[in-house]
């Protein structure tokens, strides 16, 4: 019996895997950036002496889960609709934003792990700005955002 449930379980995940493989590129992507996110967070709060928080990883995963539910979602809705081109546009936009914001946390914590002026610091601080005032421009609306929400462009 416990077989036969394994083996059900297993094909519903190949199955969904199968049905979302045109942006099998994108959720991989979202998975590089979320672990990421999470591996140079843990070691920023380990230089400033913080003990490992559960809490806050467990926060980091649910965020992760909720972007890869909002991708797959939209991906579903544009398939469903026949707009399959349109889905794996908008789901790509989304997976854009979340490099832009989440890459930035990632350098923001990676310069807070390097000694200040050392080679490495550098290498951080000039991607955080490459990526701070340069990437934006690449991603239709984000500087309009930033504009209006306050934040310097």
């Amino acid at each position: 019996m416990t077989e036969q449930i394994k083996n059900v379980i297993i094909g519903i995940i190949l199955a969904i895997m199968a049905y979302l493989e045109p942006i099998e590129g994108e959720l991989q992507t979202l998975f590089l950036v979320f672990f990421l996110n999470f591996l140079f967070g843990y070691l920023s709060g380990m230089v400033k002496g913080e003990d490992f928080s559960l809490k806050k990883a467990l926060v980091c995963v649910g965020h992760a889960a909720i972007f890869f539910v909002l991708c797959g979602a939209v991906y579903v809705v544009g398939r469903l609709k026949g707009q399959m081109d349109g889905a794996v546009q908008c789901v790509s936009f989304i997976t854009y934003l979340i490099i832009y914001f989440y890459g930035l946390n990632i350098l923001r914590n990676l310069k807070k792990i390097f000694k200040e002026n050392t080679p490495p610091w550098h290498v951080a601080n000039t991607l955080y700005f490459v990526l701070r005032f340069k990437f934006i421009e690449h991603i239709p609306y984000l500087s309009d955002y930033l504009d209006k929400n306050g934040e310097k462009v």
